[in-house]
């Protein structure tokens, strides 16, 4: 049996859910996430405690105190823990590309279950296409002889290929060797905490995927643009400025 959890609903009415929200979200949303941020949120105490020794730096405290303080602990491998048709739009950003192929579409299901018929479904990854295009528009200026690509093709492999292979998590590179090998070791490197890409998908391939689902009425968007009234006001796609938040995202929609 699930656990009831409360399902937020702001001044329009509309019960929106941000699943697996990371630090970017909506306060007037259901926020719900699996992570060490999202499991701080609910000690600050023993989050500001740890920022006076120096284990927690001050960007990572800074981007903690701005987590919804009613955030949803939840581990998404027990499914989304929300009866059917709970809510009018779902939103899932740079997530997908983080589980194992084989979950995607039990997870994709459990999305859909938990949509209202007419509802929308929100899903951002990183574009694998537009990735791919920076690559082959890089080889194709060393080809040509400029050699100052160069760096600009490094970047471009970097892009593709890091976050799949990479030994030590992002979010510690910037703290003290000890309290790195500190946190490295009580929590894992970031294949177990689930920082490394799992795949990489294109609009033709997270089509189908919706589709498979029960989806209907699948568009490509972009950061800015979206079936969801009011969209560019949660500030989830783009940043306080209005400029693009994950630059190369793929933003798709579909609707039950």
């Amino acid at each position: 049996m699930r656990k009831k959890h409360r399902v937020k609903f702001p001044t329009d009415g509309r019960a929106m859910l941000n699943v697996a929200c990371g630090s970017k979200m909506n306060w007037s949303w259901t926020n719900l996430d699996f992570s060490l941020t999202a499991r701080l949120a609910h000690h600050l105490t023993i989050a500001k405690m740890l920022n006076r020794m120096g284990v927690l730096s001050e960007a990572r405290y800074e981007r903690l105190l701005r987590v919804d303080p009613e955030i949803i602990l939840w581990d998404l491998k027990k499914g989304i823990p929300f009866p059917d048709e709970s809510f009018d739009v779902v939103y899932s950003s740079h997530f997908l590309e983080h589980i194992d192929v084989e979950a995607v579409g039990p997870f994709l299901y459990e999305v859909y279950r938990i949509l209202k018929m007419g509802g929308v479904a929100r899903i951002v990854v990183p574009n694998l296409q537009a990735l791919i295009r920076c690559y082959l528009a890089s080889v194709k200026k060393l080809e040509s002889g400029d050699e100052s690509a160069l760096k600009e093709h490094e970047r471009a492999v970097h892009r593709l290929f890091d976050q799949m292979v990479r030994k030590q998590s992002a979010g510690t590179s910037a703290q003290r060797p000890f309290v790195r090998a500190v946190e490295r070791l009580v929590r894992g490197g970031p294949a177990k905490i689930g920082e490394l890409h799992r795949w990489m998908y294109d609009k033709h391939t997270l089509r189908d995927l919706l589709k498979r689902v029960g989806f209907t009425d699948i568009w490509e968007r972009d950061y800015c643009t979206s079936g969801i009234e009011g969209w560019t006001e949660f500030n989830l796609d783009n940043n306080d400025n209005g400029g693009e938040y994950k630059p190369d995202s793929l933003y798709m929609e579909g609707m039950k």
